[in-house]
């Protein structure tokens, strides 16, 4: 693995780059744990209230292990 650990990944709205994402997790050998997409809505951080765009949210964990050899 190149990284212990959980990575929450934020992509835009566009199934090919969804695609692009999670063959990206793959490639560095993470696995996708959830994957969740998110309406355009309003976000307020800090008093301050913004508009977010509608996206999609990925939670990859990087230091899953390999499983033990069976038989």
């Amino acid at each position: 693995m190149n990284d212990d650990g959980y990575r929450v990944i934020s992509v835009e709205d566009d199934p090919k780059l969804l695609q692009e994402a999670l063959d990206k997790i793959s490639d560095d050998q993470g696995v996708a744990i959830n994957v969740l997409w998110l309406p355009s809505r309003q976000v307020t951080v800090g008093g301050e209230t913004k508009a977010a765009e509608s996206g999609y949210v990925i939670v990859a964990d990087y230091g899953v292990e390999d499983p033990e050899p069976r038989g």
